[in-house]
């Protein structure tokens, strides 16, 4: 059994959640300060409110992602680690692949229960981040071009990728 995409955004933002929620706060900041120049107030009240309520969402997500992997063995965390943050520093454990795969399998089946019993399903996931164009963005691109998609642009310390359906809708949050 695998995980579902939303799951995966989930897991591929988390190591992001504090850069992102920053990115949110500037934004909302700078908004407000160039709105004197701004003629149409009441679009620009609404942007900004629109970009506070993605750092406030942003922020119950990762509360409730932190308190679901203190529920993680350290095993399971470091393979969480491994596959959706890129973390280095601690050695693997050393397993076979087929060993490595079952355990990753083990561990999404794991991980399925948890994100139901923290109240992270997927309408909770639309209700709360759907509404956010780079969330929506990435996962478009995740159903799309799968995984791959995000494995290459982590290392390099970018989220979202710079190329594909959210390109555009991402670059205010992820820059």
């Amino acid at each position: 059994m695998h995980l579902k995409d939303y799951q995966k955004i989930v897991l591929y933002l988390y190591p992001r959640l504090p850069q992102l929620m920053r990115c949110a706060e500037e934004v909302a900041r700078e908004k407000a300060l160039a709105s004197a120049y701004e003629t149409a107030t009441e679009r620009c009240a609404e942007e900004i409110i629109g970009y506070i309520r993605l750092r406030d969402c942003l922020a119950v997500l990762g509360e409730r992602a932190k308190r679901m992997f203190s529920a993680l063995s350290e095993e399971e965390k470091f393979l969480l680690e491994y596959k959706f943050f890129r973390r280095g520093g601690r050695r693997a454990p050393a397993l076979s692949e087929r060993t490595y795969f079952r355990r990753q399998a083990k561990l999404a089946a794991k991980l399925r229960g948890l994100f139901i019993l923290y109240g992270m399903d997927e309408g909770w996931f639309m209700r709360t981040l759907g509404e956010f164009g780079g969330v929506r963005g990435a996962l478009e691109l995740l159903r799309e071009e799968g995984e791959n998609a995000f494995a290459d642009k982590r290392a390099g310390g970018a989220l979202f990728p710079s190329r594909g359906k959210g390109a555009q809708k991402t670059s205010s949050v992820s820059s």
